[in-house]
């Protein structure tokens, strides 16, 4: 639990790293440049991607992705406010996350159907990360 909430904590200072434009540029780092959207539109495009991403991974079908996004959309919700609340001592924050994935994991089976679809529904989120964070270091030049 530790390790996924290292990996959001970092793929957003990440996302907040890459947003800003290199000084001298994007007139003088205040606000978007000429043409370029703002840090709302890069977090727009990640999520548009993460749609992408976990929906032809899980192969949903229309109907399954109709219900898939409510449970997946509360349970993104609900795990800000548990980091938001819980935050202060990291054993309430791990039960509370814990009893958050068990939910999800009980709302998604109805929904997805197997204990596989399943479980690949709870890895993909880290995957996605994962793959962000690995564009991320190669666009900054980093090794992969």
């Amino acid at each position: 639990m530790k390790k996924i909430f290292l990996l959001c904590l970092v793929f957003t200072m990440a996302l907040a790293a890459n947003a800003q434009p290199p000084q001298g540029q994007g007139g003088g780092g205040r606000g978007p440049g000429p043409g370029k959207g703002g840090r709302g539109a890069n977090k727009e495009k990640v999520e548009m991607y993460k749609v992408q991403f976990m929906t032809e991974k899980l192969a949903l079908t229309t109907a399954e992705a109709e219900l898939f996004w409510p449970v997946y959309e509360a349970q993104k919700k609900a795990m800000k406010q548990i980091i938001e609340t819980k935050s202060g001592d990291e054993i309430q924050l791990q039960e509370a996350v814990l009893n958050a994935r068990k939910k999800y994991k009980a709302d998604l089976k109805p929904v997805l159907k197997t204990d596989e679809r399943v479980n690949e529904a709870l890895k993909l989120e880290r995957e996605f990360l994962k793959k962000i964070r690995t564009e991320v270091n190669k666009r900054k030049g980093f090794r992969a």
